[in-house]
């Protein structure tokens, strides 16, 4: 069992006696789950890719989801010394193992949302 720690664990661990209440401050804000399924169905996308492929979300939550998914390890920022500036966001191992369980609750949403 891979053990390596979350940012703040010690405290989601403290607000919750189960694992599903512990999975969900991971990925359960209204945007972490949405952006996390995108980045992991193009394998590499840049900001403006995802801003186009989820219109609703503010330019400032955006950005602050996309840090909080990098400080929880679930993505890789990839930042090139260019002008412009360019970065991408790739999967990382950790956001590649919430795949299945993304894909299902994409389904499920399908099934149930009309």
């Amino acid at each position: 069992m891979n053990k390596e720690l979350f940012p703040n664990q010690e405290k989601r661990q403290k607000d919750f006696n189960c694992s599903i209440g512990f999975a969900m401050t991971v990925i359960g804000s209204k945007w972490r789950a949405i952006i996390l399924w995108h980045i992991l169905k193009t394998s590499c996308v840049r900001y403006g890719q995802l801003k186009k492929s989820i219109p609703n979300i503010s330019h400032k939550i955006l950005a602050q989801e996309l840090k909080n998914l990098e400080a929880d390890g679930l993505i890789n920022r990839i930042a090139y010394a260019t002008i412009p500036p360019k970065v991408e966001y790739t999967p990382s191992d950790r956001g590649k193992s919430l795949e299945n369980i993304l894909n299902e609750l994409c389904i499920w949403g399908k099934k149930y949302m009309y």
